[in-house]
C-alpha cells in the first residue's frame, strides 16, 4: 500500500457567518472596564466619563473578531 501526502495552504479570514466585532476599554490606572459593545464610540464615550471622574487619561482598547481558516483549493 503507498501514502500519498500532500502539503495544503491555508488562508485565514474573517468567518462570513460571525458576528460584529466586539470592544471594550479598560482603564491603565485602575483597570475598570467599559461594557462590551459592538460600536467604537461606546468605549470612547466610556473613556470620557471615566476620566472627567477619576482623572485616569490613560485606556487600552480591546476588540476582537471572528476568524475562520480555509485550505486553498488551488494555489496557482
Amino acid at each position: 500500500m503507498t501514502t500519498a501526502l500532500r502539503h495544503l495552504l491555508w488562508r485565514i479570514k474573517p468567518d462570513p457567518a460571525r458576528q460584529a466585532p466586539i470592544r471594550y476599554v479598560q482603564c491603565r490606572n485602575c483597570e475598570e472596564k467599559s461594557p462590551t459593545a459592538a460600536a467604537q464610540a461606546e468605549g470612547d464615550l466610556w473613556a470620557m466619563n471615566h476620566a472627567g471622574r477619576t482623572g485616569h487619561r490613560g485606556y487600552r482598547e480591546f476588540a476582537a473578531s471572528d476568524l475562520i481558516a480555509t485550505p486553498v483549493r488551488d494555489p496557482r
